[in-house]
């Protein structure tokens, strides 16, 4: 499949980078969206004409992997479980083309995603004495973090041609650990994630309108916490809220259709 979409990629207009940073978005609003794998060709097919992709010397799909890292009593997961408004999530993300990792911080602020970075060497469990001034700044408390899990995927990127808007397109999602880089349950593995990110929400995005049209609904959805309820059980953790979303993403996964899709407009 991999070969396919690029094949179908390289017919976008292709941009860099440098070029990428007219859409920097660090501080933004997203709106997720969940489908079968399989829709992902022909989603693609019709986005040609309102995105560029990033393509760095002819590659247009990369590979990435992050760790996550929370504290022994998994406050990060259990915020996200709790749906509170403000929460963090702490990873070193690495993007394996390139070779470069970062260290990050994102905050969610009343709906808004806040993300800040320092470059680091790679995957640890330890922070040196920069890493953790940066993790307090951030965080704004002193944490005694360790790494839970891994993840990896594939992404693709788009960007509005228009106005600033990215859409980054995830799959081939796989998680689990350092020693046990992929777990037994991989509840996320034949589904995409596709997260829109916007300076403020806008529903007139060709991405927002095409979802509506096949009645794809925004749906909240975290690879750290599907990979957490994945690794852990529920004497670790408890997840009884993401009950319903697995539930969801298995009738996804079940109820893929291989008709034709209508070839309606926008």
């Amino acid at each position: 499949m991999k070969g396919k979409l690029t094949d179908l990629l390289h017919s976008y207009n292709g941009i860099s980078l440098d070029e990428l940073s007219r859409a920097p978005l660090m501080n933004r609003v997203d709106e997720k969206f969940a489908f079968p794998i399989n829709k992902l060709e022909a989603f693609l097919d019709e986005m040609r004409p309102y995105y560029d992709v990033l393509n760095i010397d002819g590659k247009v799909i990369f590979d990435y992997t992050s760790q996550y890292f929370d504290n022994s009593t998994y406050t990060f997961f259990q915020d996200h479980h709790k749906a509170i408004p403000n929460r963090f999530k702490v990873r070193i993300r690495t993007y394996l083309d390139s070779n470069k990792s970062y260290l990050e911080v994102k905050e969610k602020i009343k709906g808004r995603t806040d993300k800040n970075r320092i470059n680091i060497d790679g995957f640890t469990s330890d922070f040196s004495n920069d890493q953790r001034s940066f993790l307090l700044d951030r965080l704004r408390k002193q944490m005694d973090l360790k790494p839970v899990m891994v993840n990896s995927y594939r992404r693709i990127t788009l960007v509005n041609k228009l106005v600033e808007e990215r859409l980054t397109i995830d799959f081939d999602i796989v998680n689990g650990t350092l020693d046990a880089p992929e777990c037994k349950n991989q509840t996320l593995s034949a589904i995409v994630i596709a997260e829109l990110k916007q300076p403020r929400l806008d529903r007139t995005s060709p991405f927002y309108q095409l979802m509506k049209r096949e009645l794809i609904r925004p749906f909240r959805i975290s690879k750290f916490c599907f990979g957490m309820i994945d690794l852990y059980d529920e004497n670790r953790l408890k997840a009884n809220r993401f009950k319903a979303k697995k539930l969801l993403i298995q009738k996804l996964i079940k109820n893929v259709t291989h008709a034709p899709r209508p070839q309606t407009g926008l």
